[in-house]
Order: structure tokens, then C-alpha cells, then sequence
């Protein structure tokens, strides 16, 4: 038997009753688009889904990428400073030499090499500046310090030379070169020079040095092409 219909609350209850009706008012009211959203909204979901599954593997390649990067930056600059040391070492070798026939400049008769980073400290030397820390001229740390030198000139008339050795100079080779001048003056209360020894120096650089009474020395990396 058919349940009348009069009033919108019959139609409610008749499709409550009646779950067939239902679909069929549903297939009757809503475009083919609207009841197709469920199934759009999961495979939709799937996308947003994997895309943040791509995103995550993306940045995890990239983080992968700087800590390969960051790596390679590490060993390049340890060939880097292998290289740096090398050309160093060989430039302080060379400026060495070049220093002790240019002593004429300082006022340094018969020069001699008492300390070298590249060799040796005399014994003579050694022993003057153990005597000079005992007799409380210089501490021991002073010492210590004043044997970091790269180059420490004596000459022969009482004239000493504290010499710092720079592919790349500034302002701070200046302050040693003073500070361990200041130390070996002390120490033998002889005149000493603070030289800088270092390739093509820049107009400010010698300028500031000339203006802290230290004296440079332009020696090139090699020498001149003939």
C-alpha cells in the first residue's frame, strides 16, 4: 500500500523509509560532477598525498646534496691550505736568503740568521734569551712568542732584525713584527728592526708600516725571467 504524500515531512520520512527512493532522488537532484566528488576527493587526497611524499624525498636528496657539497668545500680547502703551505714554506725559504743580502738597508753589518722557522735557532742565541728570561728582561711566554718569528737577523755591529714573512700581509703581521721587536730589544738592549718581507705590497699597507717605524721588504714569489 502506498504511503501518501502531502506535506515535505511525508517526503522525509518516505525517504528515510525507503533507501532505493533515496538514491534515486539523489541521481534526480545532483549533476553527474557533484556525485562523482567522493571518489574525486580520495584520489585528490592520494595526490596531496604523494606530492608531500615527493616533496620529503626532494628535500632529503637536497640535504643529502649540501652535506656532499659541504664536504667536498671541506677537502678543497685542506687541498687548498696543503697547496698554501707548500707555496709558503717555500717563498719564507726564499725571502731568507733574499733578506740577508738587502741587510744593508737596516744598518746590519755581517748578518747572520739566528732563528728560522724554516731551519733552526742558533745556540748562541738560544742560550742569550734563556739568560734574559733568568735575569727577568723578558718572561718565558715573551720567549716563546719571540721564537714564532719567522726570521730573526744579528748583525755584527749589535743590529738585530725581527722579520715576519707574508705571501698576504696586514695589519696584524705589523703588530707582531712590533710586539717581538719590542721583546729582543728588551731582551739584548740592542737596536732592533721589525721588518715585513712579503711580494708587491699594497701603498696602504706600507704606509700604515712606515707610519709604526716597521720597515718592508718587497721580495717576489720567483725569480725574475731573464
Amino acid at each position: 500500500m502506498t504511503t501518501p504524500v502531502n506535506t515535505f515531512q511525508d517526503i522525509l520520512d518516505a525517504l528515510e523509509k525507503n533507501p532505493t527512493l533515496r538514491d534515486q532522488l539523489r541521481g534526480y537532484i545532483l549533476t553527474e560532477e557533484l556525485l562523482q566528488l567522493p571518489a574525486q576527493f580520495v584520489l585528490l587526497r592520494a595526490d596531496v598525498d604523494e606530492l608531500k611524499s615527493g616533496q620529503a624525498r626532494l628535500e632529503e636528496g637536497q640535504a643529502q646534496l649540501r652535506e656532499g657539497q659541504a664536504r667536498l668545500e671541506v677537502r678543497m680547502d685542506r687541498l687548498e691550505g696543503r697547496f698554501g703551505n707548500v707555496e709558503g714554506h717555500q717563498y719564507e725559504q726564499r725571502a731568507a736568503s733574499r733578506v740577508l743580502m738587502r741587510t744593508d738597508r737596516l744598518n746590519i753589518e755581517r748578518p747572520q740568521i739566528a732563528l728560522a722557522q724554516a731551519g733552526s735557532v742558533r745556540q748562541d742565541f738560544h742560550d742569550a734569551m734563556y739568560a734574559a728570561v733568568g735575569a727577568g728582561l723578558i718572561s718565558q711566554d715573551e720567549y716563546y712568542d719571540l721564537s714564532e718569528t719567522d726570521l730573526i737577523v744579528r748583525g755584527g755591529n749589535r743590529r738585530h732584525a725581527v722579520v715576519e714573512i707574508s705571501l698576504g700581509p696586514d695589519e696584524d703581521d705589523i703588530s707582531r713584527a712590533v710586539r717581538r721587536s719590542e721583546i729582543l730589544q728588551r731582551a739584548t738592549g740592542e737596536h732592533v728592526t721589525p721588518v715585513i718581507v712579503t711580494p708587491s705590497p699594497h701603498p696602504e699597507f706600507v704606509q700604515e708600516a712606515v707610519r709604526r717605524n716597521t720597515h718592508v721588504m718587497d721580495i717576489p714569489t720567483r725569480h725574475p725571467r731573464s
